[in-house]
């Protein structure tokens, strides 16, 4: 008798497991697939590999919306996402990666894997292709760094859009030594950017 319900009972438990596990993956498993897979940068690929490291989907950065590019004219890529852009800028060194997304009401601008030991870095930003605000930051690490601002907001006080539905915000950094006569700056990266609608 115990014999022909041991098989029983170990496929009940089976079927029991089975049910709870699937109960326990499914989101995930959805959570997964909500992304468009044919979008998703291949192993390999350095932004890949950053926007999966930060939790893909759930990064700051969400599911990508186009697929990796390559530059027509200089070595490099890029990728958008549905809440900001990753550049590959090898000119400032084979792993670096500049980024941007939107964190609230603050824009931040982060780069990371630049060739060498920087002492500061220069950080250079604009809007609908205007002209071109350079600030001074400090680094996170002797080859990273990042600059926050809120383009909204001056002084604590809200700023106008000046009726544009869609503002495009452009940054690109380069990296800086502290010398006898004043600095000696390195290439700047490739720019990456963000569009913000109102």
């Amino acid at each position: 008798m115990a014999s022909a319900a041991s098989p029983s009972l170990i496929g009940t438990a089976a079927a029991v497991l089975t049910a709870a596990f699937s109960l326990t993956t499914s989101p995930a498993a959805a959570a997964v697939s909500a992304c468009d897979p044919s979008l998703v940068a291949p192993a390999g690929s350095l932004i890949g590999g950053l926007w999966r490291s930060n939790g893909g989907e759930q990064s700051v950065y969400g599911c990508p919306t186009t697929k990796e590019f390559g530059y027509p004219d200089k070595k490099g890529s890029w990728q958008r996402f549905a809440n900001g852009k990753i550049v590959w800028s090898p000119n400032l060194g084979n792993g670096t990666l500049v980024r941007v997304y939107q964190k609230g009401q603050n824009l931040v601008f982060k780069w990371s894997g630049l060739g060498r030991d920087w002492d500061y870095f220069n950080v250079r930003w604009s809007k609908n292709g205007g002209k071109a605000t350079q600030v001074q930051t400090g680094r996170l690490t002797a080859w990273s760094g990042q600059y926050l601002m809120a383009p909204y907001v001056q002084g604590g006080v809200g700023t106008t859009t000046n009726g544009h539905e869609v503002d495009k915000f452009a940054f690109i950094v380069q990296g800086c030594d502290r010398t006898t006569f004043g600095s000696d700056c390195g290439p700047w990266s490739i720019p990456t950017s963000i569009s913000l609608a109102h």
